[in-house]
């Protein structure tokens, strides 16, 4: 017991220290605890709501670099300095923020410009050349973390206890123990450890017999296999799959977290360890970009291969800087301005995939002469072309950018393309799943769970609390693929007599007609 309580001073006491010396950072952390506990509460996931949330991130990771920056002044300091620019910051990207309708393009900015600033203040902290802060910012990041995790099991524990024992407690209880965890506990904990301005800069021996010892074999034997691929795919000549991409791009980011981690120590600086680990790594760079211009021309760009690309550049360049043994410092601010470019600019992650897309599809429908006078018109493509205008106008009709432009808007509603999405999916199977795995049952006093197959008249027939009941169900189905065909979100909850209701977690169709239901009888 002395033990536990010695560990909760220390963790107040460094959790103190954080306060004392970056009082705006945290102050900046317990207003985004506010609003994330203030959106858990009242329900608020809007644009309004969201945009703060945010903004006030920005803020937070803007006011600790201010603060940071404000250590070298000399003098007496005006206190009032240290809270003005975060908050102008706050008031400036809560009011860019809301200009935007859509609630996915929000958060891709706001994770965008989260990602920017903790580059900007990779890039402030490190000035002057300060080599070996990087590993104790990790370090002290993941310290952070697990500190975040320690608070929130305990708070969860607590809550559990108080909701099994004593009264019944909301959902939001453990969301706001969780923004407690990260926002307060956690954040004070990270900027503790960031170091005084004339702190003497050692990486710990613990993280370098870390790298030495598990890390640098084992990615060496990552390596091997990657290598053993590129042979088999050499030996039967075939061509590298898509699945190389990812696996490359992991490649390249291991050697940028070594090469930030070491790469400034004095042990490896004058070396050329990076510079041999980057010619080996030059061949799994060439296959993988081989195999990504392979899926590009096949299925076009999607927002997860454009995100890879961009890791890919930035593990370039990172790559050519280690090889050259040239300081990490201007890293940062590349990876800013490339975490800008792909959430905030028109080359954002969502626009520039989506306009690809588009113009796959509007090449092939041109190539099956579908397109007259500007209009889609009814044809009858090629088993190929017809395929590729599938691929383009699924993905399409599935992006945010429907909602905030028009011609995108229209290619997704256009009813010549969805009877062909029609007439091609009723060839398969398809499954629908229920937004959320929590179904609401409310009011209901027997509960049964069923997963029974779907008889071809059409009728579903489930063991319930009074015996087995058979239900007509082919009408619902029916309306549910449809609302799936329209690109809606299906409604999963049938009432087929009053005071019963099947409540659907998944329904299963092949050639458009349902085969299996999942989910329960609530009567």
């Amino acid at each position: 017991m002395g033990k536990l309580w010695q560990w909760g001073i220390y963790w107040l006491g460094r959790a103190k220290q954080g306060v004392v010396r970056f009082r705006s950072a945290s102050l900046w952390g317990f207003l985004l605890f506010l609003c994330w506990s203030g959106m858990s509460v009242w329900h608020k996931e809007d644009i309004l709501y969201l945009s703060l949330f945010f903004s006030l991130a920005a803020a937070m990771l803007l006011a600790a670099g201010w603060e940071f920056m404000q250590e070298e002044r000399a003098g007496v300091r005006n206190e009032i300095i240290r809270y003005i620019p975060p908050a102008l910051l706050c008031i400036l990207l809560w009011g860019g923020l809301n200009v935007l309708e859509v609630k996915e393009y929000v958060i891709m900015a706001g994770l965008g410009l989260i990602t920017a600033f903790m580059g900007m203040n990779l890039y402030v902290v490190s000035r002057n050349h300060r080599s070996g802060l990087f590993p104790i910012l990790f370090l002290g990041a993941l310290q952070a973390a697990g500190v975040s995790i320690l608070s929130m099991a305990a708070l969860s524990l607590c809550l559990a206890a108080v909701d099994a024992m004593l009264v019944s407690l909301p959902w939001y209880w453990w969301s706001m123990a969780a923004a407690c965890s990260i926002c307060i506990v956690g954040w004070n904990w990270f900027l503790a450890s960031i170091p005084e301005e004339n702190a003497t800069l050692r990486v710990p021996s613990s993280l370098k017999k870390l790298c030495q010892r598990v890390l640098f074999p084992v990615y060496g034997l990552y390596l091997l296999i990657l290598y053993v691929y590129i042979g088999k795919i050499l030996w039967l000549g075939t061509m590298p799959s898509g699945t190389m991409n990812w696996f490359g791009t992991l490649a390249l980011l291991g050697y940028t977290l070594f090469y930030f981690l070491l790469g400034e120590t004095e042990e490896v600086k004058g070396k050329s360890f990076f510079l041999y680990i980057g010619l080996t790594l030059l061949p799994i760079v060439t296959v993988q970009l081989l195999g990504v211009y392979i899926r590009y021309e096949a299925y076009g760009l999607t927002t997860l291969r454009y995100l890879s690309m961009i890791c890919t550049v930035f593990g370039l360049a990172s790559l050519f800087q280690g090889m050259r043994r040239k300081p990490i410092r201007n890293l940062w601010l590349l990876a800013s301005a490339l975490a800008l470019m792909v959430t905030v600019t028109p080359a954002n992650a969502i626009d520039v995939p989506v306009q690809n897309q588009k113009g796959r599809l509007y090449g092939a429908l041109k190539y099956a002469n579908m397109v007259q006078d500007g209009r889609i018109v009814e044809g009858k493509p090629e088993e190929h072309t017809r395929q590729q205008i599938q691929s383009a106008w699924q993905y399409i009709r599935r992006s945010p950018a429907v909602y905030a432009d028009r011609e995108v808007k229209a290619l997704a509603d256009s009813p010549v393309l969805a009877r062909l999405g029609a007439e091609d999916s009723a060839e398969h199977i398809r499954v629908v799943h229920a937004d959320s795995v929590t179904i609401k049952a409310k009011g209901a006093s027997a509960v049964t769970w069923f997963e029974e197959p779907v008889a071809s008249d059409g009728t579903l027939t489930v063991q319930g609390a009074k015996g087995k009941e058979t239900f007509s169900v082919s009408p619902f189905t029916k309306q549910v693929l449809q609302e799936v065909y329209d690109g809606r979100r299906p409604n999963m909850e049938y009432s087929p007599r009053p005071g019963c209701r099947l409540l659907f977690l998944e329904i299963t169709f092949q050639e458009g007609r349902a085969v299996l239901a999942r989910g329960m009888l609530a009567e």
